[in-house]
């Protein structure tokens, strides 16, 4: 069965190139990702000579040292896990849709071959001979692939500044590895459920002449779809009451199986859908529209496989980009909510406000309150590990004066030498409440034991961990102040910022409205976030673009007896462009109204998983981008639909249409 294997492959090499493109590029994706992850991982720990140190002992006992050398590179780790979880996500999408559509499209000769003899195992075998065929040069190809593209990755990534050191790209040998060895499973899995389905090809599908799907909807697609949709469903049920940290896997993964699941369930509602938009085409054109109608009824694997690439890309970025852009939007909003200051002051320069600063503008007659928090990298010591995190040095009553924030545990009190206070956020991640013990130190100093005196909920005006006073001596200057005016003078803001500019000096420091600052704030903020979606999501869009013109090259490259029993009886070519047009256009938009639908439901849930003091969580959806990503599809699946249905036109011959395919 081996030598059939080969000989089926550079037969029908057309039917094996889309799998080829789509693994080959999976492969050069994951190898990617995998190195760029791999140049952070070989970040040394301590990134110079000489840094401070401070050794903290867990609640369980162990000893750890944390530096400050260290670099924090959780962040970008993070977006390039997220970045692999969006190529692999669309690397097992449009690899397993690729297997089992070309299975779907060689029925006959399935048949044929139980029609001379030979058994289900044994063309099962064949089946997988023909993934390892293709699926080691193809591996091979994306690991070529990764090489050349992984060092140019790494500099780019150093280039958006999403990493706080830089990186150098490293050995290669470990994460190729990886990356053929996923393209290789991908392949063997995705042909061996293709392969069940054409070891029961029955012998008389070998008589069969026309391409219509008789069971385009087997048991196993069934309840593959059908447990993907129970679950996707229930993760999206469960998100809006989840919580602001675990709702995001909820809706992502929840939305990622929904996704999964329209398109494997897509045999059963995409032609009476497709139908349904085709009326006004018969209208408009009776003969075109409606064979592209009949085609994409009857042919359902094939219509669900020109779906399903759309959908997926579609959905996967969709809800990826919304989800970000929302959950910014929502902390925004809910900053802003917060901030009762009506003023912000920052130096003009890098080193901060210093004590003169501050006590001129708690002395001004305009000023009724000043919180200048200041930042300071310590040491924390959890349960059984310790971890650098950023504390603030600033009085909690202040804090309040100028910001809307409660108690939710303790009280609203300035900080003894031996108290802390946390945020809720971080209490909830750690386990602290009113009255725990933490163990906290700073870098070049000895550990502190302290009491949480209070857990604030105030989002992110509130940092992590509020040190007392006592504490400033390893503290730096602070980045700004948030001013809250006197009722009399909260009258004329404006007049406020330009006489507290002019009494501590604009060439030192500059005063804006707090609406003033949000909104640069803001433009800085959104410049990061579609810096991380470049990232996330522009490798998984380019490679699913190719995956929509490798699958209709699959499709086109079996419908020339099709389309030559068309032109005989008396289609014109233009209508069958035109035919090939509509088919395109309606797979297409059917697809993104179906992702767009998906989406929908996981960021609905999503929102009500996100709270803003005062009011409703905003919705942010970066139109843009998908609208451009939606052009792109449609661009894609025309420019190839018609360039092959051209192609197909000029081989037509009267005698071509009871030749061999």
């Amino acid at each position: 069965m081996w030598r059939i294997s080969v000989q089926s492959v550079r037969h029908y090499w057309a039917l094996f190139a889309g799998t080829f493109v789509a693994l080959a590029l999976g492969v050069g994706l994951v190898g990617v990702s995998a190195s760029a992850l791999a140049a952070t991982w070989a970040v040394p720990a301590a990134t110079a000579a000489g840094t401070a140190s401070v050794t903290l002992t867990d609640q369980a006992g162990g000893a750890h040292t944390v530096t400050t050398g260290q670099a924090d590179l959780g962040g970008v780790q993070s977006v390039l896990a997220m970045g692999g979880v969006v190529s692999g996500f669309v690397t097992v999408f449009v690899v397993a849709g690729t297997c089992a559509f070309g299975i779907a499209l060689r029925r006959r000769d399935m048949g044929l071959l139980r029609l001379v003899g030979a058994g289900g195992p044994q063309v099962r075998r064949m089946v997988l001979g023909e993934s390892f065929v293709v699926a080691v040069p193809a591996a091979a190809l994306g690991c070529v692939l990764a090489a050349v593209a992984a060092p140019a990755t790494v500099r780019a990534l150093n280039g958006t500044g999403l990493a706080p050191v830089e990186l150098t790209p490293g050995p290669l040998f470990w994460p190729l590895v990886f990356a053929a060895g996923t393209g290789l499973l991908l392949a063997f899995l995705g042909m061996v459920a293709a392969s069940k389905r054409a070891a029961r090809a029955r012998p008389v599908e070998a008589l069969r002449e026309a391409d219509l799907d008789s069971r385009s909807m087997t048991a196993g697609r069934a309840v593959t779809g059908v447990l993907a949709l129970v679950g996707g469903g229930a993760m999206v049920a469960l998100t809006p009451g989840a919580g602001e940290e675990a709702a995001t896997p909820l809706a992502l993964f929840g939305t990622m199986a929904l996704a999964i699941a329209a398109s494997l369930l897509g045999p059963l509602y995409l032609p009476p859908v497709l139908r349904l938009l085709s009326l006004p085409l018969r209208m408009t054109d009776p003969v075109a529209g409606r064979l592209a109608a009949e085609s994409v009824r009857t042919a359902r694997r094939r219509t669900a496989a020109l779906v399903g690439p759309v959908l997926a890309i579609v959905a996967i970025v969709g809800v990826f980009t919304t989800v970000l852009s929302t959950a910014g939007a929502a902390s925004a909003a809910d900053d802003r909510a917060r901030t009762a200051a009506q003023l912000v002051v920052e130096p003009t320069g890098t080193d901060g406000l210093d004590a003169r600063q501050l006590a001129a503008l708690r002395g001004d007659p305009r000023v009724a309150a000043v919180s200048a928090p200041a930042a300071l990298d310590v040491a924390v010591a959890g349960p059984t590990t310790a971890w650098k995190e950023q504390a603030a040095v600033v009085d909690p009553v202040e804090l309040s004066r100028t910001h809307r924030l409660t108690a939710a545990e303790g009280a609203l009190a300035p900080l003894a030498p031996d108290t802390v206070a946390v945020s809720r956020e971080f209490a909830s991640w750690y386990g602290f409440h009113a009255g725990s013990t933490l163990t906290y130190g700073l870098f070049g100093g000895r550990p502190v034991t302290a009491r949480v005196s209070a857990v604030l909920d105030g989002g992110s005006a509130v940092p992590h961990l509020l040190l007392p006073a006592a504490a400033a001596a390893g503290a730096g200057a602070p980045e700004r102040a948030s001013v809250l005016l006197t009722p009399a003078a909260a009258g004329s803001v404006g007049e406020a910022a330009a006489a507290l500019t002019a009494e501590l000096g604009p060439d030192r420091v500059r005063v804006v409205p707090s609406a003033t600052w949000f909104d640069h704030h803001s433009t800085d903020q959104e410049r990061l976030n579609r810096l991380v979606l470049l990232v996330l999501t522009v490798p998984g869009c380019l490679y699913a673009l190719i995956a929509v013109g490798s699958t209709l090259v699959m499709s086109y490259s079996r419908r020339g007896r099709e389309i030559t029993s068309m032109r005989m009886l008396g289609v014109s070519s233009g209508q069958v462009r035109r035919m090939a047009l509509w088919e395109s256009v309606s797979t297409t938009l059917v697809g993104a109204a179906v992702a767009a639908a998906v989406v929908a439901l996981g960021v609905r849930a999503y929102r009500g998983a996100l709270t803003v003091f005062g009011g409703t969580t905003p919705l942010s959806v970066p139109w843009q981008f998908l609208g451009t990503l939606f052009a792109a599809c449609l661009l894609m699946s025309v420019t190839v639909s018609l360039a092959a249905t051209g192609h197909l036109l000029r081989r037509v011959s009267v005698g071509s249409a009871g030749s061999r395919q």
